[in-house]
């Protein structure tokens, strides 16, 4: 295949700095770039007849589920007369298509406090949310979370956070080096040097140092300004994320020896994310035991950390304990039921994807109903912070 025009660009950035660039501006412009990234060109596309599958795409019972949460939050905030939905990273809205139909169908007294707000910095992806969303009349628009208002009420995202632009480690035995992304006659390839960048050699001083030589480590420093600007936007209320990941010492498995970075296109996995940025999706998992420590200094309280299982366990329980009989059940909620159940599934996503909520003046006497059953728990970041 012909080098795409985003290639060309990257070959010219390379050269420019004469040898190499960080992976994680490699993977900026892969998925950013305004005009060729696999993000801003609108080339993301998810479900079938995309690149991946997420748990929005298999079915509305998971955005349905999500606006039972928003009304626990509201409920526990002491039910505001204004309540604020934020979402980011929303795709094509169909998750918050499937979050204000649920809301809608409650209570009058919830839904009319509702205001829902999306942050989408690209054009295409905001047309199409605008289609999907053109029904109801509670919604706006922000293209970053620097022009949000401050807000009481929920942050929401599904798979945001794996798509930030990330730092690529490796140890070398002694300390870590950086990796980076260099022209073999026109071919983008992984070259390594020390680190160079001092608040990524801060950062890297948190990783451990007992790993087999050669093991890989993604660093994430977006998450922290991310989570230091919604502190200051976020009156009261909780930062609820969805994402795959792992904490502890779960995240330096022997298995994980080569990192988490994966690239994703018409479903099929590839290893090394170089090849044809901009027509790709890239992703990194994400180190929740760093994400706790990041939220724990910018002022957050962690009030809950689960699984994907045990966190939609809790969600569903009033759903389900209102079906009555299997027998008894309309076809519509059976269609729910079987994608709940690929959604718990622990073969996939149920344990692969975690849930955690980060709370700002929100009361803490009794947990949110979608982690009654949580696990592994907040005990898992605590005991892993390398503080």
């Amino acid at each position: 295949m012909a080098p795409t025009d985003l290639h060309q660009k990257i070959l010219k950035g390379i050269a420019e700095v004469g040898g190499a660039i960080p992976f994680r501006r490699f993977m900026e412009m892969a998925l950013y770039h305004p005009e060729h990234g696999y993000y801003a060109s609108g080339q993301a596309a998810v479900g079938k007849e995309g690149d991946f599958f997420t748990s929005v795409s298999i079915g509305s019972i998971y955005g349905r589920l999500l606006a039972s949460v928003c009304r626990d939050v509201w409920q526990q905030l002491g039910k505001p007369s204004e309540f604020t939905i934020v979402e980011q990273g929303a795709n094509d809205g169909s998750m918050a298509a499937d979050i204000l139909d649920a809301i809608f169908s409650m209570p009058e007294d919830f839904s009319q406090t509702v205001r829902f707000m999306l942050v989408e910095p690209f054009s295409l992806n905001r047309d199409r949310q605008k289609q999907k969303l053109k029904g109801f009349s509670n919604v706006t628009w922000v293209s970053s979370l620097e022009e949000l208002p401050t807000f009481t009420g929920i942050h929401l995202s599904n798979e945001l956070l794996d798509a930030f632009p990330v730092d690529s480690l490796r140890w070398n035995g002694t300390s870590w080096d950086e990796e980076c992304v260099a022209n073999r006659d026109g071919i983008l390839t992984w070259s390594t040097r020390p680190i160079q960048n001092p608040e990524l050699q801060t950062a890297a001083t948190n990783l451990p140092t007992h790993l087999t030589k050669g093991f890989r480590v993604e660093i994430n420093r977006g998450i922290q300004p991310w989570l230091s600007t919604l502190h200051t936007k976020l009156e009261r209320g909780v930062i609820l994320t969805v994402d795959y990941g792992q904490a502890g010492e779960d995240r330096y498995a022997l298995h994980r020896a080569d990192g988490t970075l994966l690239a994703f296109q018409k479903h099929e996995r590839f290893n090394d994310p170089l090849g044809e940025p901009g027509l790709r999706d890239i992703t990194a998992q994400v180190d929740f035991t760093a994400l706790a420590r990041s939220s724990r200094e910018v002022g957050f309280e962690i009030l809950g950390y689960s699984d994907q299982h045990h966190f939609l366990v809790g969600s569903a329980e009033p759903w389900l304990r209102s079906l009555g009989d299997f027998t008894d059940r309309s076809d519509a909620a059976k269609r729910d039921l079987a994608v709940l159940q690929t959604l718990l599934n622990p073969g996939s996503m149920g344990i692969q994807f975690k849930a955690i909520a980060l709370g700002k003046d929100f009361p803490s006497e009794s947990p949110l109903g979608c982690f009654k059953y949580q696990r592994p728990g907040t005990e898992m970041l605590g005991s892993s912070l390398r503080v």
